[in-house]
């Protein structure tokens, strides 16, 4: 079976973020109910475009691929295949076997792979430093894709954090609009995506 490669989980990723970042520039010029409307749709998207590649990264890491720098990760056990490493994440060094791996926040992250890949490795080490970033993203996504109690709260601190107020303001305005900063907040998540997935994979 032949080394899987990071490289091709960058590309793809990357290909799938420049097609969302093409609907939103031809989204740009429409009424804005529906640019906050389309902006909450690639959201949704671009956080499904993280999440599954944060995850392939880690099974291919714990299968035997290398960094895009050449360095291989610090590992203390190799699975076989991506398949087999899924496996080695839910039960190698546990107590009890886990259900499941859960790739949105920081934490979760190091949880998840660290009885395999070093809490020390590049990979978890790039979660930490991007964990705001991949946090806040989560934060948008689950008052969309839940719209609970808690997912309200957690939107409600990160709009007061962007604008110093409790300011009432729906995600999708939140998303699109350009009042407060000249490039909207969704085209900041879309950049910042391609950013920490490239920063994940780099091996430093």
């Amino acid at each position: 079976m032949p080394t899987p490669k990071l490289s091709i989980t960058i590309r793809n990723a990357s290909q799938a973020i420049t097609k969302l970042e093409r609907y939103r520039n031809n989204s740009s010029s429409l009424e804005a109910k529906y640019q906050q409307f389309i902006a909450e749709m690639i959201m949704l998207r671009l956080f499904s475009v993280l999440e599954d590649s944060v995850s392939e990264i880690a099974y291919k890491l714990a299968s035997g691929a290398k960094y895009l720098n050449g360095c291989g990760p610090n590992l203390s056990i190799q699975a076989g295949s991506m398949s087999g490493s899924r496996g080695l994440f839910l039960s190698h060094g546990r107590t009890r076997p886990i259900q499941n791996l859960k790739w949105t926040k920081a934490r979760f992250i190091r949880e998840s792979v660290q009885h395999v890949i070093s809490p020390t490795d590049p990979f978890i080490a790039s979660a930490q430093r991007n964990g705001a970033t991949i946090d806040e993203m989560r934060k948008i996504r689950n008052v969309l894709a839940h719209n609970t109690k808690s997912a309200k709260s957690d939107y409600k601190t990160v709009v007061r954090l962007a604008y110093g107020a409790n300011v009432k303001i729906t995600p999708g305005a939140f998303l699109s609009t350009t009042r407060r900063n000249p490039v909207c907040k969704l085209n900041q998540y879309l950049a910042s995506t391609k950013i920490i997935l490239t920063d994940m994979v780099g091996g430093v």
